[in-house]
């Protein structure tokens, strides 16, 4: 990523290209100054969205408003959630908006498509301080095949209600972003925008970072994968751990890591958390 770097109108230069070759150039283009967490989602959204034109015999220089509304409709049949879908629709009008200003395209059919607000229901995805507590204690009591799983999904679990972490933050933590402050410390997360904050951790959930470290490295990865030495474990692997703990505790709702993160954020607010305080968290 090189934030200082304007990419201006180069439709010339990609009308040079097979089909082919500049569609890809203009999606490396369009991701180019975008944090990494964000390009590797939106490489995967683009990714569908070309896949879907293909199958209809198209490419992003021929999208027309009709492809952009069955591109919606086939994502509702796949089965995806209306957050989901407009996340995919945002991306796309991006990309279409960015292959205007480029002149790759002359009409931009993404300024056509208004997306709906959707009625986010957050109070529904904030969990009580019971559910929490019944999550992580039938997680301390149910069977591993390895104690150093079970520790491990113990503190996945407290990291992101306690921080407030995201799963993309989370699943960064390497050892050296631990800095010692009395009898606790502190973590270091670099989030959206790739904004950095610190983080104090309570005295408990410190120690027990501390322990689970062992001798392992300061470039170590906290939550390491299993495949590759030094590789962090996959943020799709961070859900289920989630999902688990939830189905022990009795809950219904599809739980997902961003759960604990608004509960975090509510919680602190109900406890009457200054608000400055929770946006630094």
């Amino acid at each position: 990523m090189t934030p200082v770097v304007v990419v201006k109108p180069r439709g010339k230069q990609l009308a040079h290209l097979a089909p082919v070759d500049a569609q890809q150039r203009l999606v490396q283009l369009w991701l180019h100054d975008k944090p990494q967490s964000t390009q590797k989602c939106y490489l995967r959204y683009a990714a569908q969205f070309t896949g879907f034109l293909a199958g209809v015999g198209k490419a992003i220089a021929h999208t027309t408003v009709e492809d952009m509304v069955e591109f919606s409709e086939y994502l509702h049949n796949r089965g995806l959630a209306a957050p989901t879908i407009k996340t995919y629709m945002a991306a796309v009008k991006s990309l279409l908006s960015f292959a205007y200003k480029t002149g790759y395209i002359k009409v931009n059919p993404g300024a056509a498509i208004k997306l709906k607000k959707l009625d986010q229901r957050l109070h529904e995805k904030v969990l009580t301080l019971t559910d929490i507590a019944l999550m992580i204690r039938l997680t301390e009591r149910a069977e591993y095949r390895y104690k150093g799983q079970q520790i491990r999904d113990l503190l996945i679990l407290k990291l992101l209600y306690v921080a407030g972490l995201r799963v993309s933050e989370l699943v960064g933590l390497r050892w050296k972003d631990f800095t010692p402050r009395d009898l606790t410390g502190q973590i270091t997360v670099v989030g959206k925008g790739d904004k950095s904050r610190h983080i104090l951790l309570p005295e408990y959930l410190w120690q027990e970072m501390i322990n689970y470290r062992g001798d392992a490295p300061k470039d170590a990865y906290v939550f390491k994968s299993r495949n590759g030495k030094n590789k962090p474990l996959h943020r799709q692997n961070v859900d289920p751990i989630i999902k688990d703990a939830a189905e022990r505790a009795g809950l219904m709702e599809k739980v997902s890591c961003h759960w604990l993160r608004h509960s975090h954020a509510t919680h602190n607010a109900e406890r009457g958390t200054p608000i400055p305080l929770l946006q630094q968290t």
